[in-house]
């Protein structure tokens, strides 16, 4: 490419997988990504746009003439197609649509959320009458040339396109040719709604080891089939929210995003941090004339405040988790809450013995370790009580359980810490001077 030697490059390109001709997009300048498009075909575009990060994607298709657009999406999968045009202005869609030789087959996408079931499906998939013999449905493949993922698994439809049952590739293969269709499928077929979320998509593919997911209509319409690669990507995408979410982070801020674009996303939680760090240092200033008296206070307030929010943090990353899997539900929340007080109260007599007897030493002052013990104790079943609470208490209010939660519990960990600490030492001052 910095040589001009278009062709040569041309020929390395045609043969590259996708996935690799969009890591080798991300380390082009601007100018050579202009040249490096340029010597891709409408299909290869197609796939590069399927593997490109969506702020990449976003850059290349406003940068697309919509003519050029257009063609390129009637060569892509129909949903990365509606992604694509969702991401448009409507007038701008619209325009693109109308070029489109493929419309038809996108336009019933592009009634559905990008992050629901029908935002998800494709209509590429392989269906079957339950009359047709095994070898009638081999000859109709051979036919059709379907890829891998494709044909996995076969539906078997009525003459309304409802879905009577499935067949995989393995069992026609492995079935006497005279067999009909009907006697080797699976009339019990796990399918989802076109309005279901994309992470309850992926959690019930997960859970049933599926490689395909079918999207059904009111009348078990075969509308589309979910592929195991966007699958995928939706458990990396939700992951990768979840662990973003927790700590302030926009979900589509990357490594290399601009530096003002990093800024602007990310000023907004730490403004809200400053303002939750101020709370914390409000309560320690209701006791500067106990620090005053004894000033070895502030050696150990650090510790107090640290342990507990790291325990916080271990505790919403497990409940976040489990929460995102459908491991638990609010119906266990009870459940939960008492098995993180329980592992608060253990792990904070442990660590608060193992603080409090090396303050006890550093000091030469019983009274110091055991205000330093049970303080720390404290704030561990804080920590455990909130880590739990604060993830259940936004799925409760239909918002998402890793919403900087990690935020809020650290506030509470520092702010308790320091009042049990420092409460604790105003009670007992006149035996730790």
């Amino acid at each position: 490419m910095r040589s001009g030697a278009a062709a040569d490059a041309v020929e390395v390109l045609s043969t590259a997988h996708p996935a690799d001709l969009a890591d080798l997009f991300q380390e082009l300048s601007e100018d050579q990504r202009a040249a490096f498009l340029a010597t891709l075909s409408p299909e290869r575009l197609a796939l590069l746009l399927d593997h490109l990060e969506p702020e990449d994607r976003g850059q290349v298709v406003n940068q697309m003439p919509r003519a050029t657009l257009a063609r390129v999406l009637d060569a892509a999968d129909g949903a990365v197609a509606a992604d694509i045009l969702h991401s448009l202005p409507p007038a701008e869609a619209a325009r693109v649509l109308s070029l489109m030789s493929q419309a038809s087959e996108v336009l019933p996408l592009l009634a559905h959320s990008d992050e629901s079931a029908g935002g998800l499906m494709t209509r590429r998939f392989i269906a079957l009458h339950k009359e047709m013999t095994v070898q009638e449905a081999l000859n109709y493949l051979r036919l059709r040339h379907p890829d891998a993922e494709e044909a996995y698994y076969l539906y078997v439809m009525d003459g309304n396109n409802r879905l009577e049952g499935v067949v995989s590739l393995r069992s026609l293969v492995v079935a006497p040719p005279n067999t009909t269709i009907e006697n080797i499928m699976n009339p019990r077929v796990i399918a989802v709604a076109p309005g279901t979320d994309q992470e309850e998509c992926a959690r019930i593919a997960r859970h049933y080891s599926l490689r395909a997911l079918p999207v059904l209509g009111e009348e078990r319409q075969l509308l589309g089939v979910i592929g195991i690669e966007d699958l995928m990507a939706v458990e990396a995408q939700e992951a990768t929210e979840d662990m973003y979410r927790m700590v302030g982070i926009a979900t589509d801020e990357r490594a290399l995003s601009p530096v003002l674009a990093a800024v602007r996303r990310r000023l907004p939680w730490l403004t809200i941090n400053v303002f939750t760090a101020f709370l914390a240092a409000f309560t320690v200033s209701r006791f500067e004339s106990t620090i005053a008296k004894v000033a070895t206070l502030a050696v150990f307030m650090p510790v107090i405040a640290g342990q507990g929010g790291n325990a916080g943090v271990q505790t919403i990353t497990l409940v976040v988790r489990a929460l995102a899997l459908g491991e638990i539900g609010l119906a266990q929340a009870r459940q939960v809450l008492l098995k993180e007080i329980g592992v608060g109260l253990v792990n904070g007599l442990a660590l608060g013995l193992l603080a409090g007897t090396v303050a006890w030493a550093w000091t030469g002052n019983g009274a110091m370790g055991l205000v330093v013990a049970a303080a720390l104790w404290g704030n561990m079943v804080v920590a455990g009580l909130g880590g739990a609470l604060a993830p259940l208490t936004l799925r409760l209010l239909r918002l998402d359980p890793a919403l900087s939660s990690g935020i809020f519990v650290t506030a509470l960990t520092d702010v308790m810490g320091f009042l049990l600490f420092l409460g604790l030492a105003t009670i007992f001052i006149g035996r730790l001077g």
